[in-house]
């Protein structure tokens, strides 16, 4: 047995500097940082390295220090065991959720040597061990409030949803927020997140009516992840695409002439653009907003309370916040950004789901062009849309369980090749794991069995059987 775990480490180390050979330089800043994350902290407080972990698995430590250690890289308030849709939906992401184990081994092997070698452990040991495990990997599960918010948006027009935002008005206004920052220099699918982001937006743009307007600002694009280079970076937002009708030589344009480099001034992106809009008053104009980021703020500006005024001020925006890739850390502050701005928040992972997203601007303009020539409303919320919201829905829930066992299957594989714990304990663990899929995969089931059950209600039964349903994961709307 020793031979053989021999050997997979030894592949496994193979496949590790093949990784690292092919990432690209620029997403990194010369003290090796990601430059989408905060220059000072390579981990979220909540994954800081215990005092009495040296970081080697084979250190000499006793039973309490071990179990402080695995104390220290577990998430606060993770359930040992989720048995509810409510414990996947409130249960904190892990530090790598939005990604996956295969595309950050270079980043996560450093973190599973922190943990505490193992080898005859008991049942408290093993419980910490698999919470240490969820803080690294478990991921964000979408909340029902996605639901509300998607069937917000497909329903856009209709007279029940009580929110003016929603309400046709004579002109229809896109802006793009996109991040530009180094770590956009990220592959995905064989294809940077810059690149995937720029073929989208053009294709996005040229699909709109000639009548819609559109814009693109992009921020961090200036200067580079240095420390030296803050200053710059952090200053850098502009607005390269003013709001106009598409113009395909124009807006080509526009897009070549940047790449990702720097840092993420969200909270001073969005200020900016609520100066780009500031002619745009919401009470004559449907205002809808892209923002695009595959990381937190890292110019230390508030992006909350930006939202939150963006919100308030006279154009009343239509706020869409998509996290291309983002780590845990990440969605939860992108996810309290579209909070403050009543807006919605969706996780994305390549060039095609990012278009989904836009698309979903384009339908609505499409419905705004109709009525433009009908002057009338007509019933969007039909049977066939809804099935395709409702199975997207609980496909996406089943993908992030497969996503999230594979990821905790990969680490335990490894840990096991690398003698860090025994095999028996290697076992212990994945059925542990394979008990968590086995319960999301059922409640992805039962979730989309509740929500066939919408389809023929209108959109106002439609959220209040949602709310009702899940009173305490959902706003009012």
């Amino acid at each position: 047995m020793r031979l053989v775990k021999g050997i997979i480490a030894v592949i496994l180390l193979l496949s590790l500097l093949t990784a690292c050979s092919q990432e690209p330089d620029t997403s990194q800043n010369a003290e090796g940082q990601n430059p989408s994350a905060p220059p000072s902290t390579e981990t979220p407080p909540t994954q800081s390295q215990p005092p009495d972990q040296t970081g080697d698995p084979n250190a000499e430590m006793t039973r309490e220090e071990k179990l402080k250690a695995l104390e220290v890289m577990a998430q606060e308030g993770m359930p040992l065991k989720r048995e509810t849709t409510e414990d996947f939906i409130n249960s904190p992401p892990g530090r790598f959720s939005g990604g996956s184990y295969d595309n950050n081994r270079e980043e996560v092997l450093p973190e599973l040597k922190k943990f505490p070698a193992v080898e005859n452990p008991d049942e408290e040991m093993m419980n910490k061990y698999y919470l240490a495990l969820l803080g690294l990997f478990a991921q964000s599960y979408p909340d029902p409030q996605q639901i509300i918010d998607e069937l917000k948006m497909a329903s856009f027009g209709n007279p029940d949803i009580d929110d003016p935002r929603f309400k046709f008005k004579e002109s229809y206004n896109v802006e793009i927020i996109l991040d530009a920052s180094g770590s956009m220099a990220a592959k995905s699918n064989g294809k940077t997140r810059m690149d995937a982001a720029k073929e989208a937006i053009q294709a996005f743009a040229e699909s709109l009516p000639e009548q819609a307007n559109v814009a693109l600002r992009v921020y961090g694009h200036k200067g580079s992840g240095k420390e030296s280079d803050k200053a710059l970076s952090c200053g850098s937002s502009e607005l390269v695409y003013g709001m106009q009708t598409y113009n395909k030589e124009k807006l080509q344009q526009s897009l070549n002439q940047f790449q990702p480099t720097g840092y993420t001034p969200i909270a001073y992106s969005l200020q900016e653009a609520k100066k780009d809009l500031s002619k745009l008053p919401g009470d004559k104009n449907t205002n809808m907003i892209f923002l695009v980021s595959d990381g937190i703020e890292t110019c230390d500006g508030d992006p909350v309370e930006a939202a939150k005024q963006l919100a308030q001020s006279e154009i009343t925006p239509i706020i869409n916040v998509i996290g291309f890739g983002v780590d845990g850390p990440g969605q939860q502050q992108l996810k309290e950004v579209a909070k403050a701005a009543g807006g919605r928040y969706v996780l994305i992972q390549d060039q095609k789901e990012l278009q989904d997203e836009f698309n979903r601007g384009k339908e609505i303009a499409n419905k705004w062009k109709e009525w433009k020539a009908n002057a009338s409303y007509q019933a969007v919320s039909t049977r066939s849309s809804r099935s395709i919201d409702i199975s997207h829905f609980a496909l996406k829930w089943s993908r992030i369980a497969k996503r999230e066992n594979h990821d905790l299957t990969s680490a335990i594989m490894t840990m096991d090749a690398s003698n860090m714990i025994s095999d028996e304990f290697a076992d212990q663990l994945r059925k542990l794991n394979d008990e968590q899929l086995e319960i999301a995969q059922k409640k992805a089931d039962e979730l989309e069995q509740f929500l066939d059950t919408l389809n023929e209600k209108s959109y106002k039964e439609a959220v209040d059987a949602i709310n009702q349903k899940f009173a305490q994961n959902t706003k009012t709307n």
